[in-house]
């Protein structure tokens, strides 16, 4: 499945993709999501009752927002493994934590996405959260979400360091260094919101909870900063 994926992506000619035959690793990889996303659904509600299956149906949001979080850490390893490969143990040694980490993730993501449509869209989904545990929680949303992340630019930091090795031309250092950059934006901002979060939650947890919400929104003018200059720059190997 992984090997049609590929063939089907959109790939840059001024890069060789070195993984495109999935290894062991990839499928093992792949497996862990495919628990990863069977974990959020088994843990929704189970409908033995016509009103079960109405509070089944609210967590929907939910389900779709953490699913989509999950696809969005997926797709960022095919991105990875598709160029690299994994045929490193450092690398080996990276992916087993980031597999690891991925399935920790799933609890906090879907506690986190129910609460949060429980509290814009007034699900009454039952989730047990005090007021005073919401800054806790977005700690530990964001120390995953900062981990997941922080793997993943062990994996560009490393392949760079193979630069020798996996004869990288030119134009793929500089997507590799530019790919460090992009994931130091997305382990950056969770490591802020936890920062903030626990600051201001000796003044106030109900402003702590905001900022510490608020904050993922500098993903945007980050990340498109981000990629406008990597558009520039990338120009510049047009006619390498």
């Amino acid at each position: 499945m992984r090997n049609e994926l590929l063939k089907n992506r959109h790939q840059d000619p001024r890069i060789k993709y070195r993984g495109e035959a999935a290894s062991r690793l990839d499928n093992l990889t792949d497996a862990v999501f495919g628990i990863a996303i069977t974990l959020l659904i088994f843990n929704l509600t189970n409908p033995n009752s016509f009103q079960d299956l109405l509070t089944f149906t609210k967590t929907l949001p939910a389900f779709l927002i953490s699913i989509s979080f999950i696809i969005l850490i997926w797709n960022e390893h095919l991105d990875f493994s598709e160029i690299y490969t994994l045929n490193d143990t450092r690398l080996t040694i990276l992916n087993t934590v980031f597999i690891a980490l991925v399935i920790f993730y799933v609890y906090p993501l879907r506690f986190l996405t129910l609460f949060l449509t429980n509290f814009f869209f007034n699900t009454e989904i039952a989730v047990n959260i005090q007021g005073d545990q919401v800054p806790f929680l977005m700690i530990y949303y964001g120390f995953v979400a900062f981990a997941l992340y922080f793997v993943l630019y062990l994996f560009y930091h490393r392949a760079l360091r193979l630069k020798g090795a996996l004869h990288l031309n030119a134009f793929e250092e500089f997507y590799t260094r530019s790919q460090k950059k992009r994931l130091l934006i997305m382990f950056a901002v969770p490591l802020l919101s936890i920062l903030s979060t626990v600051l201001i939650n000796e003044i106030s947890f109900i402003w702590a909870s905001v900022i510490g919400g608020v904050t993922y929104f500098l993903y945007t003018p980050l990340i498109v900063f981000w990629y406008s200059k990597f558009k520039k720059e990338s120009k510049e190997f047009d006619n390498v």
